[in-house]
């Protein structure tokens, strides 16, 4: 009973010596600890205010400002007017081009986007080098355009026979799962792979797009591919 007495006695001193402690720190550091406190404070206003009357707007601002190059650039896509993929691009005296919005509104989602439909009138101007300079530059920040984007810079370092790439960005683009891009990217590593006579390989990739997208898989006509890759893969 004794020592346990002694005990919270000895950890009520310590206790006290500790309080003692800190509020010696704070009386001989408080203009500092103030300082600091209000520092914080200040920081915290100023990424609000930034976001709020900087970031916001330039987003807004960028998102209006390609809507008329998108409206060319699908002028282009139903006319074949390569004048409009041109305006799209580089923008006329009414509006900015995506090399502009690029340009202007940097970290934007907007000049993102920009990105990957320069890449797409570069396309449409047989401009392979800048699309797959402008596609490489292109962060995924919509994932169905990304996954797209990535089966372009497959096709297009697959008709400069870098095949090793053409294979790299092919499976980014199969990894999305998305309907629309995946089987054609599958189907497109599959007979790069029939290329190099890699038949297991091809006949994992038609086998996978008869997996997960039957109905993509008998529109595409990708039964002959499988079997004759099974044959040839001797399963």
């Amino acid at each position: 009973m004794a020592n346990t007495e002694k005990l919270g006695t000895k950890q009520e001193i310590e206790g006290q010596e500790n309080e003692k402690k800190w509020l010696a720190f704070y009386k001989n550091n408080e203009k500092v600890i103030y300082g600091v406190l209000l520092g914080i404070l200040i920081v915290v206003i100023l990424i609000i205010a930034l976001y709020r009357f900087v970031i916001v707007p330039r987003n807004q601002k960028a998102a209006e400002a390609i809507m008329a190059p998108i409206e060319q650039f699908n002028l282009g896509l139903g006319t074949g007017d390569s004048l409009a993929f041109a305006t799209a691009l580089d923008g006329n005296e009414e509006s900015d081009g995506f090399l502009t919005i690029i340009d202007d509104y940097g970290s934007t989602k907007a000049a993102n986007t920009a990105k990957y439909y320069a890449a797409l009138c570069y396309l449409n101007q047989h401009n392979t080098d800048e699309a797959l300079e402008m596609l490489l530059k292109y962060k995924k920040k919509d994932n169905n355009l990304w996954y797209s984007a990535q089966m372009l810079i497959g096709d297009l370092y697959d008709e400069q026979g870098d095949v090793e790439n053409a294979k790299k960005y092919y499976k980014h683009a199969i990894k999305g799962n998305t309907e629309l891009v995946a089987p054609t990217a599958a189907f497109k590593l599959g007979m790069l792979y029939e290329r190099e006579e890699n038949w297991a390989e091809a006949y994992d990739n038609y086998k996978f797009i008869e997996d997960k997208f039957y109905q993509r898989y008998t529109e595409m006509g990708v039964a002959k591919y499988l079997e004759r890759a099974k044959i040839k893969a001797g399963k």
